[in-house]
């Protein structure tokens, strides 16, 4: 079937004024497979597509969850760094459902009574209160010195929601801030 619609494709391409029995011969380039626009288009529109799918079907809580453990994390190790620059104590506040940075009203007080300004925005505070639904944060006091070693035992904090759970510690000899 293929030969025949050859030979009529042949047939068909007669020079009007030629004789019946010349024909032009037609060189068929017989390509397969695909072009590459036609590749790079189908996988644009999957990626696309998969994007849009994947968002519907991942907890974006989880997300949050993840991204306020590393604020806090780095809050900390703020909080240490602080500590050795400025040669005053440093404490890091954390409650169920968010953390806050103090520092003392002058490095030989105990009071820890001025928040510390966020070095992304100096006019605001640093701290977080947007715990994500469902998940809760060990409350505690890490207190760093002016030597940036923590004061008191080492214990973990644990942020988490009953399936996920996500762990740092800070180690007292060293103001080590672990993520395990």
């Amino acid at each position: 079937m293929i030969y025949s619609m050859f030979i009529l494709t042949i047939y068909a391409n007669i020079k009007p004024n030629s004789r019946p029995d010349e024909m032009i011969v037609v060189k068929f380039s017989h390509n397969s497979g695909f072009s590459l626009v036609e590749l790079i288009t189908v996988i644009v529109l999957l990626g696309i597509l998969g994007i849009v799918a994947l968002g519907r079907f991942i907890d974006q809580n989880q997300f949050a969850a993840r991204g306020f453990f590393d604020d806090t994390v780095t809050a900390v190790r703020f909080a240490q760094k602080l500590a050795i620059s400025s040669g005053c104590d440093v404490r890091v506040i954390t409650t169920a459902g968010s953390y806050q940075l103090r520092q003392s009203s002058t490095c030989s007080a105990d009071d820890f009574s001025n928040p510390v300004p966020n070095p992304a925005n100096r006019s605001n505070n640093y701290q977080n209160a947007n715990m994500p639904n469902g998940f809760s944060l060990t409350a505690g006091n890490i207190t760093f010195n002016a030597r940036g070693r923590r004061e008191g035992s080492t214990s973990p904090f644990t942020l988490s929601d009953g399936s996920t759970t996500y762990n740092f510690r800070v180690h007292s000899s060293t103001g080590l801030v672990e993520v395990f």
